[in-house]
C-alpha cells in the first residue's frame, strides 16, 4: 500500500502516514465505538479535496459522549485491535494537547501487521461539546478497500464555523494558516443556513467572543485580510496547498461572507 501511494505522488513520509491512518479509521469503523467519535481536522480535509498536499500526518478524533481520561483513551485504543493480522498499540504517554483554541490530549500509535511491518501515527483527541450539532455519516476513501468505510465526522458547515471562530478570536495574531486556504476549498460547498445555525452556536451564543452577528464577524475578519503582515505568513507559510493568488483566495473568503451578512443581517 505504501509503495501504492508513493506512485501516486505521495512522500514516504506521507505515504506511511496515511497506510496508518486508513487501518485506524478501518477499525474504528468495525469497533464496539464507531459511533463514540467523529472525525475531524486534516484527514478529514484530505478525503474531501482529494489533494495530496493536504495531506496530514495526525489523526484528528473528538468523543460523543465518552470520557477524556487517559483509562479510556487506553481502552479504546484497545479496542482498536479487531483484525487478526494487525497490531494497534500506544508506544508513547498521553499528552495534554493545548494549541490556539484547541485543547486535548495526544498520544503516538504503532500499527503492526504479520509481517513485522510498523507504521506509526499520532492521534489528537478532544471532545465533542456542541451535542445539538449533528454530525455526518461520511465515507472515506480506504487504500486497501475500493468501497471505502464510514464513519461520523464534522459537517463543512461546523469546519467552517469553527475556522472562522478561532480567525475571530486571534485575528492578525493567528497562526493556523492552514484554515485559510481550507475556508476557500469549503466555503461554496456549504449549506448557508446550517452554516449560519453553526455560527450561532460557535460564534454568536459564546460569552467567550465579541461577535454577536454576521456583520460583527465580516468587520472583524475584514481587518484582519486588510493586516499585509498577516497576510504575508499566510501567503509564504508551508502550510500552504493551494496555488491561487492570496489576493484571489482572501476575496473569495470575504465575497462569501458578504452573501452570508446580506441573508442573515436581521437574524
Amino acid at each position: 500500500m505504501i509503495l501504492k501511494l508513493e506512485d501516486s505522488g505521495y512522500s514516504k513520509q506521507d505515504a506511511r502516514a496515511r497506510v496508518c491512518q486508513d487501518i485506524v479509521l478501518k477499525a474504528i469503523s468495525q469497533s464496539v465505538f464507531s459511533n463514540n467519535v467523529t472525525i475531524k481536522g486534516g484527514v478529514l480535509m484530505r478525503d474531501l479535496t482529494k489533494n495530496n498536499r493536504r495531506v496530514t500526518q495526525d489523526i484528528d478524533i473528538d468523543f460523543i459522549k465518552y470520557s477524556l481520561s487517559d483509562q479510556s483513551i487506553d481502552l479504546f485504543i484497545q479496542r482498536l485491535n479487531v483484525f487478526p493480522d494487525i497490531t494497534i498499540e500506544r508506544v508513547s504517554q498521553i499528552t495534554e494537547l493545548n494549541q490556539q483554541d484547541y485543547k486535548g490530549k495526544s498520544v503516538k500509535i504503532l500499527v503492526t501487521d504479520s509481517e513485522k511491518t510498523s507504521v506509526q501515527s499520532k492521534i489528537d483527541f478532544g471532545v465533542h461539546k456542541h451535542l445539538q450539532i449533528d454530525q455526518e455519516e461520511y465515507c472515506f476513501e480506504i487504500v486497501s478497500d475500493n468501497k471505502g468505510i464510514s464513519l461520523l465526522a464534522n459537517s463543512k458547515e461546523q469546519m467552517v464555523a469553527e475556522k472562522i471562530r478561532s480567525l475571530l478570536k486571534f485575528g492578525a495574531f493567528s497562526t493556523r494558516y492552514k484554515d485559510i486556504f481550507d475556508l476557500y476549498f469549503l466555503c461554496d460547498k456549504v449549506n448557508n443556513s446550517k452554516l449560519n445555525d453553526c455560527l450561532t452556536k460557535f460564534v454568536y451564543n459564546d460569552k467567550n467572543m465579541r461577535e454577536n452577528n454576521i456583520t460583527e464577524v465580516v468587520q472583524r475578519i475584514q481587518k484582519t485580510f486588510e493586516n499585509k503582515q498577516y497576510c504575508d505568513r499566510v501567503d509564504h507559510s508551508d502550510k500552504r496547498w493551494l496555488d491561487e493568488s492570496i489576493d484571489e483566495i482572501l476575496k473569495k473568503i470575504l465575497d462569501f461572507l458578504f452573501t452570508m451578512q446580506n441573508t442573515f443581517a436581521d437574524f
